[in-house]
């Protein structure tokens, strides 16, 4: 009786599934997952014969498959019942934090990368600076499952030894050790906090000889039920983070922001529309862009360039009291010559500043910094 009873359900489930399946909307966006969903696949002749349309046609499905993030949330209860704390490359950590697995190192790839940020500044006459920032698996490894520790700290080592005395190196660890009884890393996303980037701009301050002795900043709540990336990822939605912004005070009107290649000029780095979104920490700067130019009233004379990943989205704020301008590039979407932007731009000072796991994975770097060696 009760195999025939199983048998019913199956079969029910498999001839309304297919239905259910037509007469729902497609969805085009998870808010959940932070992602675009797989759209059905064209067809013609060439992906029918390579089987391209299968493997869209599979995506298709899996993206589209009614009560999906019931599955998932289902899938991710089963997991963490039998034990399981890493699920889609993401920790169950303790105190609610979720923490991204450490990307691979691989020291060719390093190797290469470091070479190429020598070549540029042995090739600039700026002041060239490095930060490489850890990870919340670092600064935060007490708190990942049991048997799992950090490889961070042999990273970043290997990265300072490589670097050429033509370039600064900002250690931030100690200071971000020593500050970690504040919340210097979202629990549900992969970035640092405002409150991490406050630490790390102090010492950066003091490795580029800017006198912050002056200048005061406010700190604002914007947001509290951030719920990031590493959630998405791994299906666990028990925690809510807090976004605060932090703005040099009595700032307002004193820069401009131009957007270069949307062609749009604003009068803040803070978009405060994305708090409408899932994604919450596109509050800084409105995400990331080939070129941000911004302009202020120091008039210092002091020109800083800096070449970043998404952790600088929330740094940067911070720095418009101390130059006059500021050039973001994110080589991801940069293509033009960085030496001849340097020189136009007459750039005294260069930042790259980047997260671990985005350092050792990047694609992008070397290719830009190649351009000015080559121009």
């Amino acid at each position: 009786m009760r195999k025939n009873s199983v048998r019913i359900i199956t079969i029910i489930f498999l001839c309304f599934m297919p239905i259910w399946m037509l007469i729902s909307k497609d969805v085009d966006f998870s808010d959940k997952e932070n992602r675009y969903m797989a759209k059905f696949p064209s067809i013609s002749f060439k992906s029918l014969s390579d089987g391209s349309f299968m493997e869209d046609f599979e995506t298709y499905l899996t993206d589209q498959f009614p009560v999906r993030d019931a599955c998932i949330t289902l899938k991710t209860n089963a997991l963490r019942l039998l034990g399981q704390r890493r699920i889609n490359g993401v920790y169950i950590g303790s105190k609610g934090y979720l923490i991204a697995e450490e990307e691979k190192f691989d020291s060719d790839k390093i190797d290469a990368l470091m070479k190429a940020i020598n070549s540029f500044a042995a090739e600039s006459e700026a002041n060239v600076k490095f930060m490489l920032v850890p990870n919340s698996s670092l600064i935060y490894e007490e708190k990942l499952p049991y048997g799992i520790d950090s490889s961070q700290d042999k990273t970043i080592e290997y990265v300072r030894e490589k670097l050429s005395s033509n370039v600064g190196f900002v250690d931030v660890r100690d200071a971000l050790t020593a500050g970690k009884g504040r919340q210097l890393y979202y629990k549900t996303d992969h970035h640092w906090t405002t409150a991490g980037a406050q630490i790390a701009f102090a010492e950066y301050a003091k490795a580029a000889g800017l006198d912050v002795s002056g200048i005061q900043y406010d700190n604002y709540c914007v947001s509290g039920d951030f719920c990031g990336t590493q959630a998405s990822n791994c299906g666990v939605y028990s925690s809510r983070d807090v976004v605060n912004i932090c703005v040099p005070k009595d700032s307002a009107g004193s820069y401009i922001v131009n957007y270069v290649d949307e062609t749009r000029k604003t009068a803040t780095l803070f978009d405060m529309s994305k708090l409408e979104e899932k994604d919450k920490y596109l509050v800084f700067m409105g995400g990331n862009y080939s070129r941000v130019d911004i302009n202020t009233d120091a008039k210092n004379g002091r020109r800083l360039l800096v070449i970043k990943d998404s952790y600088a989205n929330c740094f940067i704020p911070m720095l418009t009291p101390c130059y006059e301008e500021i050039i973001v590039v994110d080589p991801r979407y940069y293509y033009d010559d960085i030496y001849q932007l340097m020189s136009d731009a007459s750039v005294t000072d260069v930042l790259f500043l980047y997260n671990v796991n985005s350092f050792v994975t990047d694609n992008s770097l070397e290719e830009v910094l190649k351009k000015v060696l080559q121009s």
